[in-house]
């Protein structure tokens, strides 16, 4: 029936702070907002209005209640963080503090350091 990584075509039928409830077929599914947008998402209303027929993910299926976990992000590249997955080399430096030294003064000292090196 709905298998995960499958794409279904589903139908909002309610939305809530926290997802869109949806309709597919026979069974029920839940959006939950964290599927709706890698970036942070306000209000789910922005994305979704009830009676929309949306393409989703599935992300998981509860034979036994017919309900389906899905993702509107996966099927929505745009909606997806890309990370650079180089890594960076950066210069660090420890100097002891003498308890009668200005914490601040020390750290604007560190960085003139690294920055003549």
């Amino acid at each position: 029936m709905y298998e995960k990584g499958n794409k279904v075509i589903v139908k909002i039928t309610n939305i809530t702070p926290y997802g869109a409830f949806c309709r597919a077929g026979k069974a029920d599914g839940l959006i939950h907002i964290s599927e709706v947008s890698d970036y942070f998402v306000k209000d789910i209303k922005d994305f979704f209005d009830i009676g929309d027929e949306i393409e989703v993910e599935v992300l998981d299926f509860d034979l036994v209640r017919k309900h389906i976990k899905l993702s509107y992000k996966n099927c929505h590249p745009e909606l997806l963080k890309t990370y650079d997955n180089e890594i960076q080399e950066i210069k660090a430096a420890f100097k002891n503090l003498n308890k009668n030294q200005n914490k601040t003064e020390n750290i604007k000292n560190i960085s003139k350091t690294n920055e003549n090196e």
